[in-house]
Parts: structure tokens; C-alpha cells; sequence
């Protein structure tokens, strides 16, 4: 018969968990792992049991929607994101995902990165040999500039961009914080409440306009506004306008916050290991020639494939939520019905079971051969099972595109003497990242 999970320890009175995750989420969760394959902690009096295990995580996601709903993750994520594929379960989200697979087929995958390249392209034009960017904030940039041109191509103002980034940024940077306090926190009147609602207002009317102008174009634009528009069920009904909207911004979510922050921390690794910067460009160098990247080439890279990887593994999503249908089992022990469960990739990534040396970045970890043997959901970046992000390919082809465009051009280094700490929200930024950048002598 199936045990009982175990409680962490270190728990406040009333409080609960809150205050340790809150305060050093880096150490709370990785440091769960040494208690069991599936650990209780409290939000409050709230029980939240995180899996801890890639064999628990795996009895988790192989039953998929049958036994899981999204969880407490996701629903804090419906006031800026509203009903869409992030957000659904169940029935609800196999529809949505069905209708959306042509987003993302192989046609429109190349649109999509030409528009990458080209935004990579122009956003490096306008640096100077030898200045100090802060690579930080211009890596949110182009994935801003990337993402807004992807999904409307032609109607994206500066203050829809804006609208985007700055309620995009509200969400994510708030997500922890939303996650553990009860519902009841999000309708006091903080500064940092009223600074998010404003912000969702703004963005959720920008976006509005965008989809009335386009309804009104009726014209297909090579863009993913266009391809959702283009959405048909079986019975030949489109996607309403609040569906419409909530993929919309779902997208944003995903292809803003995300890539960004990833861009930023690829470059920083690169900059600080000359072995591997080195590695980058040869690759680089003899695929590409000295002619801009094309769609067919991202797979060929395979050494810079295995940089994002390793960047994916060590600042990844902080935690993906599910709350169970029923009583069930993880890792051998109960979970009750209706009950929070959370399963961290930063946690799975940063255990030196799977991991050895798991701090050390070792692009080479993703050799073929070494890959092959780590268990099976030990790594997730993009979640996995039922629920697997479906723009996975989208996100992925743009880091590698926009990282071969400026690493076949450029060198970024850190500046001397810059501390970069990591900063844990949804996803894992960098404190700061001023980078001097240097024109390659063969580009």
C-alpha cells in the first residue's frame, strides 16, 4: 500500500512554506529532492506536494489529462492570459491543440525564422565595435521585435509592442509571488496589484485592436495572428475572439519573458568560456560560410544546439503545477484527490544524481551518448506529457537562429568586474548583463 508523502521541514506556523520559497526559491527547491520522490510543503495551510523524482514526474505526466488538471500554476496565469491552450485542460485543451498544430507547421516555421533573422539582423546593425550594451534588456528587445513581427507582421505599433513587453513583464515577474499567497492577495490594493492590473488592461486593449484590424484586413500576412485566423474546427467554426485573444497572449508569453532571458544568459556563457565561444564560431564559420543562417541550417548546428540546451537546463522554468482528478500515487506514495502538485524542472535539472556537477556549464552533456543515459523526464524545459509546451520548435528554432546571426558577427564579453546573480520569477533572469561587444575580424 502506498505511503503517505513526507513534509519538508522548516515550515512556519500559518505561514507554511511561503516564507522559505519566497525568500531563496534557488535553494528551497532544489533542496526538497534529499526528503523523497514526492515532498509535501504548505503555502499557508494550503498542502502542495512536489515531485521531486523524473520516475515520480513520470507517473505524473504519462497519465496526462486523464488523472491531472492544469493546478495552481496555471490558474493565477487566467487573469493575464484568459481561457487559452497555456490555461486549459482536459477536453478544452486537446481542441485548442488540435486547432493550433498548423501554427506551427514546417511552411510556417519558415516564415517565422526568416522574420527572426531579419530582426536579429537589424538589431545588431545598430551596434558599435567595442561599446557596452547591456545585453540583458537588448536580448528582450529583438525577442519583443521577433515575437510581435511573428504574430502581426504588419499592424505592430511601438505602443502595442510596449503594451506587450510591460504586461508580459507584470505577469511573470509577479507569478511567484501569485502562486504561493492565497487568492485573497491579489485583490488588496498594493502598489504592485494596482501595477499589474493597469498593466493587463493595457495590453489586453492593444491586443484587441490588433485582432479588430485584422479581422477587418482579411488577409493572410505570413504571420501567426494570420494562421490563427485561419483556424477551422471540424464543423468549420473559427476561433472566437476570446479565443483569438487568449492565443494570442498566450504567445506573447512564451515568445517575449522566455527567449529574452534565455538570448541573455546564451551570450553571457558563451562570452565567459572562450572554449566554448570558440566551438560556436568554427561551427558557425563552416555551415554557414559567412551567409546569414537559414531555416535548414539550425539543425546542422549541433554543437550551438547543445549551448542552448545546457542553458535551458541550469535557468529554466521554475515550476509547472497539476492538481489531481483523484486519489492517485507518484513515486509510490498517496496524493489525494483534488490535491496541488508541482514539479520543478529547476529542481530536476540542478540534481547532481542526474546532473553531476550540476552548476558547471558542460555543453557536452548533450553529447549523443551521454544524453542517451539520463532518465527519462529528468530534463524539461518545455514541460512534458499532455501538457508540453506546443510552440517548443517555435522557441526553439528562434534561439538558435538569433544566436547564429549575432555569434557568426559579433563577440560579447562581460564587462570586468560585473556580479550577474540570478533572479527567480516565473523563469530565471539575469541581475544585469553589460556586455562589451566586438566585431569578429572574419564577418
Amino acid at each position: 500500500m502506498d505511503r503517505p508523502a513526507p513534509e519538508a521541514p522548516g515550515g512556519w506556523p500559518l505561514l507554511g512554506h511561503i516564507v522559505p520559497i519566497l525568500r531563496s526559491p534557488l535553494g528551497f527547491l532544489p533542496g526538497l529532492a534529499k526528503y523523497g520522490a514526492v515532498v509535501k510543503i504548505r503555502f499557508g495551510t494550503l498542502p502542495v506536494y512536489v515531485v521531486a523524482h523524473p520516475d515520480a514526474v513520470r507517473d505524473v505526466l504519462v497519465p496526462g489529462d486523464i488523472d491531472y488538471k492544469r493546478g495552481l500554476c496555471f490558474e493565477r496565469l487566467k487573469p493575464g492570459l484568459g481561457e487559452g491552450i497555456a490555461t486549459a485542460s482536459g477536453d478544452e485543451h486537446r481542441r485548442l491543440r488540435t486547432l493550433l498544430q498548423p501554427v506551427f507547421s514546417r511552411e510556417r516555421l519558415v516564415e517565422y525564422s526568416t522574420i527572426m533573422r531579419t530582426a536579429a539582423e537589424e538589431a545588431v546593425q545598430k551596434w558599435h565595435d567595442g561599446e557596452v550594451i547591456q545585453a540583458d534588456e537588448a536580448m528582450d528587445d529583438l525577442a519583443l521585435t521577433a515575437l510581435t513581427r511573428s504574430l502581426f507582421r504588419f499592424t505592430a505599433t511601438e505602443e502595442t509592442a510596449e503594451a506587450i513587453k510591460h504586461g508580459m513583464r507584470e505577469l511573470t515577474h509577479s507569478l511567484l509571488k501569485r502562486i504561493v499567497l492565497p487568492p485573497a492577495w491579489e485583490r488588496v490594493p498594493t502598489p504592485g496589484n494596482i501595477r499589474f492590473r493597469k498593466a493587463m488592461a493595457r495590453m489586453n486593449n492593444a491586443i484587441a485592436e490588433v485582432i479588430d484590424a485584422y479581422r477587418a484586413a482579411g488577409e493572410d500576412r505570413g504571420d501567426v495572428l494570420s494562421a490563427l485566423l485561419a483556424v477551422h474546427d471540424d464543423d468549420g467554426k473559427p476561433l472566437s475572439d476570446k479565443e483569438l485573444h487568449a492565443q494570442v497572449m498566450t504567445l506573447a508569453l512564451t515568445g517575449i519573458e522566455a527567449p529574452g532571458a534565455t538570448l541573455g544568459w546564451v551570450l553571457y556563457e558563451i562570452g565567459r568560456n572562450p572554449q566554448v565561444a570558440e566551438r560556436v564560431r568554427a561551427e558557425l564559420d563552416e555551415i554557414l560560410g559567412g551567409r546569414p543562417p537559414e531555416f535548414d541550417d539550425l539543425p546542422k548546428l549541433e554543437y550551438l544546439g547543445r549551448v542552448i540546451n545546457e542553458v535551458l537546463r541550469l535557468r529554466t522554468p521554475l515550476l509547472f503545477s497539476r492538481r489531481t482528478l483523484k486519489e492517485t500515487s507518484a513515486g509510490g506514495l498517496t496524493i489525494p484527490a483534488d490535491a496541488e502538485m508541482i514539479y520543478s524542472p529547476y529542481l530536476l535539472h540542478h540534481d547532481a544524481r542526474w546532473f553531476p556537477d550540476p552548476q558547471r556549464f558542460d555543453p557536452d552533456r548533450w553529447l549523443p551518448e551521454k544524453a542517451a543515459k539520463l532518465p527519462k523526464n529528468a530534463y524539461i524545459p518545455f514541460a512534458a506529457g499532455a501538457y508540453q509546451c506546443i510552440g517548443k520548435i517555435f522557441a526553439t528554432t528562434e534561439l538558435t537562429m538569433m544566436t547564429a546571426v549575432i555569434c557568426a558577427r559579433w563577440r560579447a564579453e562581460l564587462v570586468p568586474g560585473t556580479e550577474v546573480r540570478e533572479v527567480a520569477s516565473a523563469l530565471i533572469r539575469p541581475s544585469r548583463l553589460p556586455m562589451t561587444v566586438r566585431r569578429r575580424a572574419t564577418a
